[in-house]
């Protein structure tokens, strides 16, 4: 029993981490689009992963702007929410 809890757990986290990655890319493209009027794969282009990459950016960013190739995108600030 343990062994199947631990499986339905790894596997619950694991699709769970992708829903957030993908609404946070999504983001971060309608964002690109609506501020920098990009094309949809311009937008795709510019959405780069991982912990430095051009979405994570855009969601802890920690000033009013991110700058992402040509384009500035302003950000709520997230050093003035921590904690809500």
């Amino acid at each position: 029993m343990s062994k199947m809890l631990l499986s339905f757990v790894a596997v619950f986290a694991l699709i769970f981490s992708f829903g957030v990655y993908a609404g946070a890319k999504d983001d971060f493209i309608n964002a690109v689009k609506t501020q920098c009027g990009k094309s949809d794969a311009d937008a795709a282009a510019l959405a780069t992963p991982g912990r430095a990459g051009n979405v994570i950016k855009l969601k802890t960013c920690s000033s009013a702007t991110i700058t992402v190739g040509d384009c500035t995108l302003q950000c709520k600030d997230a050093s003035s929410t921590i904690g809500g």
